[in-house]
Formats: structure tokens, sequence, C-alpha cells
């Protein structure tokens, strides 16, 4: 009987990480997004295009600013992308992180030595 408790309790520990790990996998961003930031200028709506390859990512953000494109990547359910505007004094890049729940992502982004925090929702 103990050798049976044993031997449960280890198929429970292999099965565990290795069940996390493909629900990790099965994250993916592709589609469009409506993000809401809270800018030094005031609240500000992005439209986010992401396209996921694997862990790659690539798409634009869309903004009353214009359009600028990002790379990135997407892992363990967390997203992380540079994302490069035209500034005043020539191009910005904002690196953005976000952890992926569902239709959700909530993150920051890096802005003048800042954090400033993001929320995006899955466009459907």
């Amino acid at each position: 009987m103990r050798r049976l408790v044993v031997l449960v309790a280890l198929a429970a520990v292999t099965v565990v990480p290795a069940f996390a790990q493909d629900t990790a996998r099965e994250v993916t961003v592709t589609g469009t997004w409506e993000i809401s930031v809270e800018s030094p200028q005031g609240p500000m709506t992005i439209t986010a295009t992401y396209k996921q390859d694997g862990e790659k990512l690539t798409g634009t953000h869309v903004s009353s600013m214009g359009e600028a494109p990002l790379e990135g990547t997407v892992k363990d359910g967390e997203v992380v992308y540079v994302l490069t505007i035209q500034g005043p004094d020539g191009p910005l890049a904002l690196k953005h992180t976000g952890k992926v729940e569902g239709d959700t992502i909530t993150g920051t982004v890096e802005l003048f030595g800042d954090t400033i925090p993001w929320t995006a929702k899955r466009k459907k």
C-alpha cells in the first residue's frame, strides 16, 4: 500500500508541471485588441493588432498619434514587446510587458524612465 501511495505522489509531481507547461504554450494573442493606457497627456485608447508565431510576436499599434510597428515575444502567458514611435527628438522605444489572462492583458509600459499601467481587451 505504501508503495502505491509513493507511486501516485511521484506521478502527480511529474504530471502537474507538464500540464502547466502545455497550458502556457496554448496562450495566443493573435488578433485585435483595444488597449487603454493612462499617458502623461491623459487617457488613450489604442488598437493593437498582434500576430503570434510560436513565441514570436509582431504587429502594430494604431492611435491618434498614428501607426507604429511592434516586435516581441509571448512566453509562459506573458507578452513582452517594444513599440517604436517617432517622437519630437527622433525614434522612441516603448517597452510593454503584460500578463495574458483569457481575453485580457494587464501590464506596464516603460516611458521616459517611468512605468505606466495598461490593459487590453480582445475585440471579438
